[in-house]
């Protein structure tokens, strides 16, 4: 039953995945046309704005399936009701600091947005900001009763649930655009399929799981064990924020709505292009763990560090030379006319960060190793500088200026301090890394990008079906040079094993 819950779970994982992205990308234009430019942004501002006020979560979600799954194991029904009791203590603590900051923040938006929002923009600001903070207060402990489902191990019904959601917000937002409605009327969207999700995940985890919350004693030291967990968890979604969103806020301050619009598309791209990545490092955790506790030469970890990153620059380098030679005119037919900027800025943080997810299974290393603290308190460093160097360069550049904020935080914390690291500390032969990466790969890339090239001459873009088919003519020209120049016996087999088993799948 566990098995098939945990099967189960994996490709109801991917249909999540695929369907949110699937539906965002539809969505999205429609909303652009619907709220206009300024308005979107407004919404895209505020929703950063809440975004870090939700921080205070402090990671409390994963530690739940953490405890909650260590209780299990142990068979200790009252330390788990303990410590579920002593973090619904907590969330209660939380919701009213978010209470608090929020109503402190609601009376001072005139204050913070009076050089760059119109007096109606900040009254709109003020309407969603307030339903978000109250939303947040009220279903933050949602994160808790997920991480209580996860633990007990049962993933088909949070999956199933959380499609239905993904689907239900598009149809919702759908309707309500086409009557008319505009930001405000998502935000409650948001905010009402937020609370329902709240009591539906109650009641599964006291009705089906029969989970009860007691207070047994009110232990200090479980306290201190809940915090220090949550520590590099709380650091990491701090970040998070810092590299992703700062620039909306930043945007917010010293600009415009439109500039916080342009900004948003872009920074979106460079998102979608993150998703691509995180499939194939998280694969690699268990076989590294073994690895380390066997310990592997670090040559052999050298080696799979090669092997995974080569088959990520096959993957990625796809997407980055599609997206270099189609992407500005796909963002004019998606986005409309206005958002040419932002096709640069997805650039900007795309090609760094093309390095960057090559060396995702470097972060399975390190959490093999118990070496990943380093890494959490130097990405902390360089988005806390990252926030300097984006809120001047904004100044003069707008959403541009932002964006360089963000690269090179990127180029610096990602890809100079993490490979120092990699090589020195953990005993990486990144030298080694590097040519072996861009062996073949790197020619096959730049061929393929000029091929493409011409392709583009020869063949302007002026709607999506000639856009679609030049991208498959790309990925044909891609595979072609990639399989004849870059690509070595291993990865040859690999890609004629998968090709075989999607031919079974459809052909048979």
């Amino acid at each position: 039953m566990k098995s098939n819950q945990l099967k189960a779970g994996v490709y109801l994982s991917y249909i999540s995945l695929f369907t949110s992205n699937i539906t965002n990308l539809v969505l999205t234009p429609f909303i652009i046309k619907n709220l206009g430019q300024s308005e979107y942004g407004l919404y895209m501002l505020i929703g950063a704005l809440v975004g870090y006020i939700a921080i205070l979560d402090f990671g409390l979600g994963n530690t739940t399936v953490r405890f909650v799954a260590k209780y299990r194991a142990e068979n200790d029904k009252s330390g788990q009701e303990n410590f579920l009791f002593i973090t619904s203590v907590i969330y209660g603590i939380i919701s009213i600091i978010v209470i608090i900051i929020g109503s402190i923040l609601y009376l001072n938006l005139d204050n913070i947005f009076q050089s760059s929002l119109t007096i109606r923009e900040i009254e709109i600001a003020k309407v969603m900001f307030i339903i978000l903070v109250i939303n947040l207060a009220f279903t933050l402990p949602l994160n808790s009763y997920k991480g209580i489902i996860t633990a007990y191990e049962q993933f088909i019904f949070p999956k199933v649930l959380s499609i239905v959601r993904i689907l239900v917000r598009a149809a919702a937002i759908l309707l309500l655009l086409l009557l008319g409605y505009k930001a405000i009327a998502i935000v409650l969207v948001d905010a009402i399929l937020n609370f329902i999700m709240l009591m539906i995940y109650t009641l599964y985890v006291y009705k089906k799981l029969n989970v009860r919350v007691r207070c047994h004693n009110f232990n200090k030291d479980i306290i201190k064990e809940i915090f220090s967990y949550t520590s590099l968890i709380f650091i990491s979604v701090v970040v998070d924020q810092f590299y992703w969103r700062i620039g909306h806020l930043i945007l917010g301050l010293v600009a415009s709505t439109s500039s916080v619009a342009i900004f948003a598309i872009g920074m979106t791209f460079g998102q979608y292009f993150i998703t691509f990545s995180t499939a194939i490092s998280g694969v690699f955790l268990p076989k590294i763990t073994k690895m380390v506790v066997n310990n592997s030469s670090n040559k052999e970890m050298t080696d799979l560090f090669i092997k995974t990153g080569r088959i990520q620059f096959l993957v990625l380098g796809l997407i980055l030379g599609g997206f270099t030679l189609f992407g500005e005119k796909f963002i004019f037919l998606w986005a409309g006319p206005g958002y040419e900027v932002s096709w640069k800025i997805a650039m900007m943080v795309m090609i760094p960060l093309f390095i960057v997810l090559c060396q995702t299974i470097g972060i399975s290393i390190l959490q093999a190793k118990n070496m990943h603290g380093f890494r959490a308190y130097s990405y902390l460093f360089i988005s806390l500088l990252n926030i300097i160097i984006s809120f001047f360069m904004a100044k003069v550049y707008g959403a541009v200026g932002a964006a360089l904020g963000t690269t090179l935080s990127l180029i610096l914390g990602n890809i100079i301090i993490m490979n120092l690291y990699y090589n020195f500390k953990v005993k990486l032969n990144m030298v080694r890394f590097y040519k072996e990466l861009f062996k073949g790969l790197l020619l096959s890339f730049l061929l393929s990008l000029l091929l493409g090239l011409l392709l583009k001459i020869f063949l302007p873009i002026s709607t999506w079906s000639i856009l679609f088919l030049q991208f498959v003519i790309y990925m044909i020209i891609y595979i072609t040079v990639f399989w004849l120049i870059g690509m070595n016996n291993y990865e040859k087999a690999l890609f004629s094993k998968e090709l075989n088993k999607f031919k079974k799948v459809f052909f048979n």
